[in-house]
């Protein structure tokens, strides 16, 4: 079986209603996705950050087996492709190898240890409210309502904003709902600092990416200072960029994308590391009904950390916000059932793409 054509889409969904993290608003959200056909017939599809150039697909992808995962990979990283790129065509080759052995690729990546996964609502922006503290604990009492037992918000404006909307949010949801916050890289270590220290009184899952994504030390530094775990890492590219954040062990959770990192190919590699330096995965994912696909396909794959009697929860990011790529372009959509989303059984990634929906907004 050989690879003969690669064809590209730039998707962008436009935002019906502009949200916010600390770092930008949001009025539209692009993403980029790869059709890589066989000369079988059979069809891949991958998500990247980007897609790659089309000289690194002729010089490096066209006319390969696509089973040749980790010759694929060396050789577009070679040209310089951006892992985040890479990952579009890593994942479609798995895709294409599950189809062609009638396997999911769960299966492929070593078995399944879980066929559903407990999921947390990513949601809980800044938006352009009249009382938005009001429409955040309206929200959060929503994905408690939908069965939902973890949820994340986003932080990262100040302390002001942080600090109040956090504990509204708590003392709605109350005390048994997992609530996580992520301030998108939004404070210096001090400020960090400061403010996880009081954030931490409202019994927080994790503080994610409270700093610039590659400060390895202030990770280090504000994990020490705080009593609370903090995760990060969404953004690297590649094992190298990993490999210090994993070995000084400067977060309690990496939250690798795969469609950032480098693929499942690449992912593998990050997840081994973090093993051997006793640091918990849990992915992010913020992306197309691929990347929903792809991220519940490594969930079931990944063993409990630490293979302990009660685990601590294999939890799957749920992004609630407004997609139409993420809940319209598989012909039967990934959804949740009281928090819980179940892992594709069909053979690769599971899921078929409506190709009017692909078109539409690419």
């Amino acid at each position: 079986m050989k690879i003969i054509d690669v064809k590209t889409y730039s998707a962008v969904y436009p935002v019906k209603e502009p949200f916010a993290n600390a770092m930008r608003w949001t009025r539209e959200r692009p993403f980029g996705i790869v059709e890589v056909q066989t000369d079988s017939g059979i069809t891949g599809w991958g998500e990247g950050a980007a897609v790659p150039p089309r000289r690194a697909i002729e010089a490096q992808v066209l006319g390969r087996d696509p089973f040749h995962t980790e010759v694929v990979w060396e050789g577009l990283h070679r040209m310089g492709t951006d892992p985040g790129a890479i990952s579009a065509i890593d994942i479609a080759l798995w895709d294409i190898m599950g189809k062609a052995l009638g396997q999911p690729i769960c299966n492929l990546l070593g078995g399944a240890f879980r066929d559903r996964v407990q999921a947390y609502a990513t949601g809980l922006f800044r938006k352009e409210h009249a009382d938005p503290t009001a429409a955040l604990v309206a929200e959060a009492r929503g994905y408690v309502e939908q069965g939902f037992k973890a949820m994340k918000m986003k932080v990262g404006f100040g302390p002001d904003y942080d600090l109040k909307n956090v504990a509204a949010v708590r003392r709605a949801i109350g005390e048994r709902i997992l609530l996580a916050v992520d301030a998108n890289c939004g404070y210096d270590r001090g400020s960090a600092i400061a403010i996880g220290q009081r954030l931490a009184e409202h019994d927080l899952l994790w503080f994610e990416e409270p700093i610039s994504a590659d400060d390895v030390e202030g990770y280090g530094e504000i994990r020490r200072a705080l009593g609370l775990r903090i995760s990060g890492a969404e953004q690297l590219r590649g094992r190298w960029a990993f490999r210090r954040m994993l070995q000084e062990r400067a977060l309690d959770i990496a939250q690798p994308d795969v469609c950032i990192c480098g693929g499942f190919t690449e992912f593998r590699k990050i997840a081994a590391m973090a093993s051997a330096n006793h640091v918990r995965i849990i992915p992010h994912m913020f992306g197309t009904a691929i990347r929903l696909a792809a991220t519940l396909h490594l969930l079931a794959s990944l063993p409990d950390s630490p293979r302990a009697l009660e685990p601590f929860p294999t939890l799957l990011e749920y992004d609630m916000s407004e997609n139409a790529l993420r809940t319209d372009l598989a012909t039967e959509p990934i959804r949740h059932a009281g928090g819980m989303v179940a892992v594709p059984r069909g053979p690769g990634l599971g899921i078929e793409i409506d190709r009017e929906v692909l078109e539409k907004y690419a």
